[in-house]
């Protein structure tokens, strides 16, 4: 008896809580998400995206009130000439150089199929100069997933709604009892493998080192 118990218990445990819809609080918290970005206006953070070439480590600040980006990028486990460099990005475009005094190359994002242009995107698009709408989440297919932590930081999980852009298909949002965003999961492009992004405190101004506009 004490034997089937045990197991039932580990069982338990091993399932872990069960994913729910949101509950009017949680739409509220989940809603403000893009606000509270834009608010804080510039936010440094680091990322983990995976792509056919390599896992791409970057590190660098997001502007969430003018949609653009910059970062240093290496891709882990290598070590050549062309596996890191610097990105600068906007809602459009994005410019990679190999070294500070190389050439830009520039280009267009592309819509579908490229993990890092998805991440890229995903990152300028998460400031908005106004709540989203809290009752369309509660009838969304929004759910809270479990509890859970970001270093000392005590958050919830939550995923966002499904969305029609397959680079976008799951969002995963964690939010610490302020609202604020603690790291984002996602699975971009082809990958089964979750990029993810850690937030981890205001930044600088984001200097535009090339121009980016059309």
């Amino acid at each position: 008896m004490r034997k089937t118990v045990l197991v039932l218990a580990l069982a338990l445990v091993a399932c872990g809580p069960t994913p729910r819809s949101l509950t009017v609080a949680e739409a509220e918290r989940l809603a403000l998400v893009r606000f509270a970005n834009y608010t804080t206006g510039v936010s440094a953070f680091t990322a983990s995206v995976p792509s056919p070439g390599g896992k791409l480590l970057l590190d660098g600040r997001v502007d969430f009130v003018n949609h653009r980006g910059n970062a240093d990028m290496r891709t882990d486990g290598r070590d050549d000439e062309f596996s890191k460099g610097l990105l600068q990005w906007n809602l459009g475009r994005v410019a990679f150089a190999v070294a500070p005094s190389a050439d830009w190359q520039v280009r267009e994002l592309q819509e579908r199929g490229a993990e890092l242009d998805g991440a890229l995107r995903l990152l300028v698009n998460l400031g908005a100069d106004r709540p989203e709408n809290a009752q369309l989440l509660l009838q969304s297919s929004a759910r809270w997933l479990r509890s859970d932590k970001v270093g000392d930081t005590a958050v919830d999980v939550f995923e966002g709604p499904k969305q029609q852009n397959a680079a976008e298909a799951r969002v995963r949002y964690w939010l610490d009892s302020d609202g604020k965003l603690r790291r984002l999961e996602a699975k971009l492009g082809n990958s089964e493998e979750l990029a993810v992004f850690d937030f981890t405190g205001s930044g600088g101004t984001v200097q535009v080192i090339l121009p980016l506009a059309s």
